[in-house]
């Protein structure tokens, strides 16, 4: 079995997923069905236990990691402790390592912020973008009425496209009547099958925080964002306004969150004048990442950086330097050690920067 196998996997999972999203509930598709036959196969040939078919695989292996499977797979070292379904749903992973799917599952997000761009060059506000991402961001989960008052009151140009960001939340999600919002991400939190709560972004969980109830009136409708804009969306958003707020509390010259409408990440400048750039990655694969970044930062012509870093969130620092290192050694943009590192060591070569100039 090879990489190509798994990603068929991948892709036919997030397929299967999306059809019974949209109650599409026939077959199983193609690639999915072609690539558990191939597992049989490969099962009999190893003499271990075969496979029943597609249920009993999305019940059995696809829940554990592949390293678990028995099987000899010839795949990118970090793709060895990640498991394909979790909570019976496509892992972040599985998302992830779908490739073209990836484009597909991203489509409405593309076409938000590409509406989003276009309004905001012909806007008299030069921070429209960035306050529209940034609403998004803090906001996963909210009533009708806060949106629609904010629609009309903060985002009078950009209503309808905003309003259109967010659907009715899933009443299955409730626990005893009442909707909770991770104490971590802020994102609404589901109902596992033994009653208690989880977030969908599994990273959360190290952290420990308690629940926080959603507080709403009884007629007002609440809403989260969807599917592709709470993964693409408001999943990398939180670490990227976490570190902005950061980098805010030092006496900076400049700091900017979305520059030139979404450049990159943050754009800061040092009293010296020196320009860092900063590119926020929150992936499950450093191998995945690496495919997808083929370019340097791109540089924004009216205040060009000096230096710029790939940075990644302290939710997966427990990945470890190896995570790095795998980035670095396949990404085919030339890197430095010291252009690649989690947030905390990022914060920290900051400051001391800083330091020398205060």
């Amino acid at each position: 079995m090879n990489e190509e196998t798994i990603q068929k996997i991948a892709k036919g999972i997030c397929q299967y997923h999306q059809n019974i999203s949209r109650q599409k509930l026939s077959q199983y598709p193609a690639n999915l069905q072609l690539a558990v036959d191939k597992l049989i196969i490969n099962c009999l040939l190893t003499g271990i236990e075969p496979l029943q078919g597609v249920p009993d695989f999305l019940n059995r292996l696809a829940k554990q990691p592949l390293q678990d499977w028995d099987l000899d797979i010839n795949c990118p070292e970090d793709w060895h402790s990640k498991s394909l379904v979790e909570e019976q749903k496509p892992s972040n992973f599985c998302v992830e390592t779908a490739e073209e799917y990836l484009e597909e599952y991203g489509n409405f997000q593309r076409k938000v912020v590409e509406k989003l761009r276009l309004k905001s060059l012909t806007s008299k506000d030069r921070n429209l973008y960035t306050k529209f991402r940034q609403y998004i961001i803090e906001h996963p989960v909210v009533t009708k009425g806060e949106l629609d008052t904010n629609a009309i009151l903060e985002f009078s140009s950009l209503k309808e496209l905003l309003i259109d960001c967010y659907e009715p939340a899933p009443e299955s999600y409730k626990k005893d009547d009442n909707f909770y919002c991770c104490g971590h991400c802020d994102s609404l939190m589901y109902l596992k099958s033994d009653g208690d709560l989880r977030c969908e972004n599994r990273h959360c969980l190290q952290y420990k925080k308690k629940p926080i109830p959603f507080k709403a009136d009884s007629n007002d409708l609440v809403l989260w964002l969807k599917q592709d804009l709470r993964y693409f969306m408001h999943r990398p958003g939180k670490p990227e306004v976490r570190l902005f707020n950061k980098l805010k509390k030092l006496d900076l010259k400049e700091v900017i969150l979305f520059p030139d409408l979404d450049k990159y990440d943050i754009h800061l400048v040092f009293p010296d004048d020196t320009v860092w750039a900063v590119d926020l990655k929150f992936w499950e694969s450093a191998y995945n990442l690496a495919k997808k970044v083929d370019k340097p930062i791109p540089r924004w012509k009216e205040k060009p950086y000096n230096e710029c870093f790939f940075i990644f969130p302290d939710e997966i620092k427990h990945y470890g330097k190896e995570y790095i290192q795998e980035f670095r050694s396949y990404c085919t943009v030339p890197l430095k050690k010291s252009q690649v590192m989690f947030e905390g060591a990022f914060m920290q070569k900051v400051k001391r920067k800083w330091s020398k100039q205060s």
